[in-house]
């Protein structure tokens, strides 16, 4: 046999360990018979790779839930106590540390509160010094740790894993992967908030049985993150899902990008206490908010508190953003025609208010009348968003699958 047909057999080994591990991932518990007929393999086979895996502490045997005679078929499912993940949210403010299995189940949160004094390769050494401590302890009882996965806001070299630029804490050009690597001895994978927070929920959230749909996540910035196929659209420029900076208003506020207008000038936490603020010192009235002695001590928990207690000033504003994130989620329906967006971020505490008012717009706007109906959901995975997300890297790289097809 010549070599590179042996590569090529040795390829399709990988690839189908890959898609049976894969499979029971996306679908456990399920039993072998199961897997064989979904992704058309022989029994024999699944039955071998079974074993590999089993040994290989990826999976596990559960016991089974029907009791009938016979013999039963066993389920299958992630083993979800001798391997771990790190996902680490680098964000403007703070940065969280969490452990999880291959579940999304977090076994361990820390915040760590950035150092705006300290160099930004200073601060990626103080993190990966945290890590060790934490890992450690998973180290000595036997258990894996596959890698850590970096989520953050700004531009991002995914394959050189370095930021590029990160414009709410004036990072630029840190070799964020090397560092870490180099620190903890794990594989370090790094990404765009938006798009790990796409990978969050393709796992493990409202994405999860879906291959094209778009993740918009609103908080203190604005951006999106287009699955397609079951992968993440990435452009050549490191710019792709920047909804955020796309120009609504041409004659709207300056924007932290240079130009004016922008979504995120309009919609962003930022955007909103400013617009709030601006309003009670011209004069209107907040029954709920006015209660705060000092304006400037507003906070955006304060606006969604409001909103939901049904203040007419701060639901006139609440409306006011869901039109304008209408604007920019009419851009992306016609651009890719999702079969649905999901929606995160800490605006989804508003989001009896917003969708409605994003829905009136894209209903408005939006071409064929399929397309007008797109939903608009919230992620399910609430405050975890960023770190499951961030974690989520290590999970796509780990059950991706190997091209069979591949020449040498």
């Amino acid at each position: 046999m010549k070599q590179s047909s042996r590569i090529n057999v040795n390829l399709m080994k990988d690839y189908n360990k890959q898609l049976v591990l894969r499979t029971i991932q996306k679908h456990g518990p399920i039993s072998r018979v199961e897997i064989a007929n979904r992704i058309e393999l022989s029994r024999p086979s699944v039955s071998e790779i079974v074993s590999i895996l089993i040994e290989e502490q990826w999976i596990e045997e559960k016991p089974s839930e029907i009791k009938v005679r016979g013999r039963q078929p066993i389920p299958l499912d992630i083993n979800k106590e001798k391997k771990v993940i790190v996902g680490l949210e680098i964000g403007a403010y703070a940065t969280t540390v969490i452990v999880c299995n291959l579940k999304a189940e977090i076994l361990y949160e820390i915040q760590i509160e950035m150092n705006t004094h300290k160099e930004p390769d200073q601060m990626i050494e103080y993190l990966g010094q945290q890590i060790n401590s934490i890992t450690q302890t998973y180290k000595e009882k036997e258990i894996g740790v596959l890698g850590i996965g970096v989520g953050m806001h700004g531009l991002v070299d995914t394959e050189k894993g370095k930021n590029i630029f990160a414009p709410n804490l004036g990072w630029r050009n840190v070799e964020i992967q090397t560092i870490l690597e180099n620190i903890t001895q794990l594989k370090v994978l790094i990404d765009n908030d938006c798009n790990s927070a796409a990978l969050a929920e393709m796992w493990f959230g409202q994405g999860k049985d879906e291959s094209n749909f778009i993740s918009v996540i609103v908080d203190y910035g604005v951006g999106a993150s287009i699955i397609n196929g079951g992968s993440i659209f990435k452009g050549a420029h490191h710019v792709t899902g920047q909804i955020g900076h796309v120009t609504i208003d041409p004659d709207g506020p300056l924007c932290s990008c240079g130009n004016y207008g922008c979504l995120e000038t309009l919609t962003s936490e930022k955007a909103i206490l400013k617009k709030v603020k601006r309003k009670l010192k011209m004069g209107e009235t907040s029954h709920i908010i006015n209660q705060k002695f000092n304006i400037e001590d507003l906070t955006i928990e304060d606006f969604y508190q409001a909103v939901n207690q049904g203040d007419e000033l701060c639901l006139n504003i609440a409306e006011e953003i869901g039109r304008n994130l209408g604007l920019g989620f009419t851009i992306l329906i016609n651009l890719f025609g999702p079969k649905f967006i999901v929606l995160g971020g800490s605006l989804t505490q508003i989001s009896d208010v917003l969708i409605p008012n994003i829905m009136r717009v894209i209903q408005l706007k939006v071409m064929g009348e399929e397309a007008k109906q797109t939903p608009i959901v919230t992620s399910a995975l609430e405050n975890d968003l960023y770190t499951i997300g961030a974690a989520s890297l290590i999970v796509e790289d780990i059950f991706s699958l190997p091209n069979p097809n591949k020449r040498f």
